[in-house]
């Protein structure tokens, strides 16, 4: 059995988001987001639904600095290992046409996303191969190639319209019957109040401990769909 940081327990094999890779990990996939605090603990607590002996790598310190928007896919270019060929991006709906009109971002449409994201690869010499077609709104799977280095990357737009909070309010909502606006300060004063906690991303890690996996689908619909695929993938590698 192969130890990666920790030993696996026999009972079976979760999906794992680590922040530190050192030679005792060999990690599957880099992780990218704009500003990882929140979600780094959300995706953690997502991931450990799923099946699957891999490691994501959320690196406490992107290799270029935060990037907000789809600037944070530049990263790809900085990871130099080639043992990483897989990409994970979470990226903030909020922050995709960074420089437009609200209005104007608000109309932008997956097909639109998908071009945005096609021509920021392109900008940084990737070649697209294969764009996943048929898959749910705000998510995107791309089969790329840089030099002769195949990549397979995986693309999240969080946010039902404009930000992850939605999902976040969406979800306490499925779980706890309850409605609290999908802002930052009011669902800080929910998880505060239900669970001590005032970080957004450890009070939603803490829901996400306690919520059925139908309700996380239909909450983080991009989200539970790529991991599902990731799982797959998992399971074919190992």
């Amino acid at each position: 059995m192969q130890i990666q940081g920790y030993l696996w327990v026999h009972w079976g094999f979760r999906m794992r988001v680590v922040k530190v890779w050192d030679e005792s990990i060999e990690p599957w996939s880099f992780v990218g987001t704009g500003d990882g605090t929140d979600e780094f603990h959300i995706l953690r607590a997502v991931a450990e639904k799923y099946d699957g002996a891999c490691s994501l790598w959320f690196p406490q310190a992107p290799p270029m600095g935060k990037k907000t928007g789809l600037a944070a896919l530049d990263s790809i270019t900085a990871i130099k290992n080639p043992k990483i060929s897989t990409f994970l991006f979470l990226i903030d709906r909020e922050h995709i046409g960074q420089g437009m009109r609200r209005s104007a971002r608000a109309k932008l449409d997956n097909n639109d996303v998908k071009g945005m994201i096609e021509n920021r690869l392109l900008n940084k010499h990737i070649k697209i191969i294969k764009i996943g077609d048929n898959l749910p709104d705000g998510a995107f799977m791309i089969k790329g190639k840089l030099g002769s280095h195949i990549l397979q990357i995986y693309v999240i737009i969080q946010g039902i319209n404009l930000k992850i909070e939605e999902e976040i309010s969406k979800l306490i909502e499925l779980e706890k019957n309850i409605m609290i606006p999908p802002e930052k300060e009011c669902i800080r004063g929910f998880f505060k109040e239900m669970f001590h906690r005032k970080s957004i991303g450890l009070g939603t890690a803490k829901l996400i401990e306690e919520s059925s996996k139908n309700n996380l689908q239909k909450s983080f619909i991009g989200l539970t769909f790529i991991l599902s695929e990731i799982e797959k993938q998992c399971s074919k590698n190992n």
